[in-house]
């Protein structure tokens, strides 16, 4: 999904996580104000306050860590759209690296245009090392995939630890690529057999 439907998305979920944690915050308080329960009437159970807690508990954590990534892919986001040509030393896409400064400047324009993004089965072909170096020594090192589903690719962010930090898309990025020589996989790896094939 691109630009509106996945910002939407990701709101969604954030929405939702906020609704759960104030539902759960509204049934522990109620719960700890309720009345001892009579033990005659049998059918008219109610949870614990312990088990209101724990459901508490589990409401802070997911919406805490939907919320977390969403941020992440914010600072992502900002990170491509606020990138500078003149700042960029070389970019090293798989095992072929780009150091024109024409053609450095072809690709940063296409990243600088990404869109938020989420990435749905069968829209990526196979993930391509893709590393951005500043003349300043800061670099980026992200994964780039043909998007299936249409023209672009998408460029994945990840912790050295491999935790997930986001995708942006970008629609002009294989066509840069492609004029520095570089082109990015066309098909999905399983077991070692393509499928889901971009056109050339």
């Amino acid at each position: 999904m691109t630009c509106i439907q996945a910002i939407l998305m990701d709101v969604a979920f954030v929405a939702f996580g906020l609704l759960m944690l104030g539902v759960a915050s509204w049934d522990l308080i109620r719960n700890l104000r309720r009345k001892p329960q009579n033990v005659f009437i049998k059918n008219d159970r109610t949870r614990t306050p312990e088990e209101s807690f724990g459901i508490l508990l589990f409401c802070v954590l997911w919406s805490g860590g939907v919320t977390v990534g969403t941020l992440y892919k914010l600072s992502f986001y900002s990170d491509m759209s606020h990138l500078r040509p003149e700042t960029v030393e070389r970019i090293e896409i798989g095992a072929q690296a780009v150091t024109n400064r024409q053609q450095i400047t072809e690709i940063v324009t296409a990243i600088e245009q990404a869109e938020w993004f989420s990435l749905r089965r069968g829209d990526a072909a196979d993930e391509t090392s893709f590393v951005i170096k500043l003349a300043s020594g800061k670099q980026y090192n992200y994964k780039a995939t043909r998007y299936q589903r249409g023209e672009g690719a998408a460029l994945i962010s990840q912790s050295p630890s491999g935790w997930y930090k986001g995708e942006v898309f970008c629609r002009r990025l294989p066509a840069s690529l492609k004029q520095a020589g570089i082109v990015l996989p066309n098909c999905f790896t399983y077991f070692g057999e393509a499928q889901h094939c971009a056109p050339p």
